[in-house]
């Protein structure tokens, strides 16, 4: 049995520094993408004195950016009537209020952010970051079929049966069981589990 749970332990040890890696790539990856943003907008930016605005001839691109994936896609859209005659500055002010003040539905599409990727007479390209909604986590131990399982925090989906049969457990913790119990994290569990094998 403890053979299995070191088993079980090593595995999420590798997932989570699995994990830690790859948020240090993404990281990585969102500063030389936030670095190639300025020098483009050091490029775009015209001679002093005269200011740009979007035109209705501004080419309109809307990138969607998923987080979790790191995918990028790109589209090119018809200008948006509220941008037109808008300078750099009253995009970004604009952005930002959107960010603020986000539509309901915008919401559960799990958008984060929404920013100017790059700003000129021809081009405007409009980056709307997402991500999806975090589950909840946790587990929901309980008695099924004389046995201790480990559900999702749901109490619905089977994470796992753990062979730990109802009558080698004290009758205290069996009516626990039987009603089910929310565990907060994996050290919680394994120490729970824990004391029903020993």
């Amino acid at each position: 049995m403890r053979r299995r749970y070191i088993i079980i332990s090593c595995f999420f040890v590798a997932s989570i520094l699995l994990g830690v890696m790859c948020y240090g790539s993404y990281r990585y990856s969102e500063r030389v993408a936030e670095e190639r943003r300025k020098e483009e907008t050091k490029t775009e930016q015209t001679e002093a004195g005269t200011e740009q605005k979007v035109t209705s001839d501004t080419k309109y691109i809307l990138e969607i950016y998923n987080e979790d994936t790191e995918e990028l896609v790109k589209e090119e859209r018809d200008m948006p009537s509220e941008y037109a005659g808008m300078t750099r500055e009253e995009m970004e002010a604009y952005l930002k209020q959107c960010v603020n003040a986000m539509a309901a539905d915008e919401q559960e599409a799990g958008l984060t952010d929404m920013r100017l990727v790059s700003f000129s007479k021809e081009k405007l390209v409009i980056r709307k970051s997402y991500r999806e909604p975090k589950q909840e986590r946790g587990f929901f131990l309980k008695l099924t079929d004389g046995e201790v399982a480990i559900y999702h925090r749901d109490g619905k989906t089977l994470y796992e049966k753990t062979g730990i049969m109802e009558e080698n457990i004290p009758e205290d913790e069996r009516k626990k069981l039987r009603k089910g119990f929310i565990v907060e994290n994996e050290k919680d569990l394994y120490s729970i589990l824990e004391n029903f094998s020993s």
